[in-house]
């Protein structure tokens, strides 16, 4: 296993301990969290016209040459 790996899993464990996965196990016995629901606003969408394709453009290839070695 290398180092990464190592740090990695930690890091993840640790976070896992401090964070929420903590907090939900020592208020588990705690009252349960109830919201209230409320009713979804009404959402207006635009519908957009649709675009024409546009044909795509070939990709111009340039070969580069190798510079030789010179004494200068």
């Amino acid at each position: 296993m290398s180092a990464a790996a190592t740090a990695a899993g930690y890091l993840y464990a640790s976070g896992r301990l401090r964070g929420r996965g903590a907090r939900e196990q020592e208020n588990h016995d705690a009252q349960p969290r109830t919201e209230e629901k409320k009713p979804r606003e009404n959402v207006r969408v635009a519908v957009l016209p649709a675009a024409e394709e546009k044909p795509r453009r070939t990709p111009k290839i340039e070969y580069r040459t190798r510079r030789r070695w010179s004494p200068a």
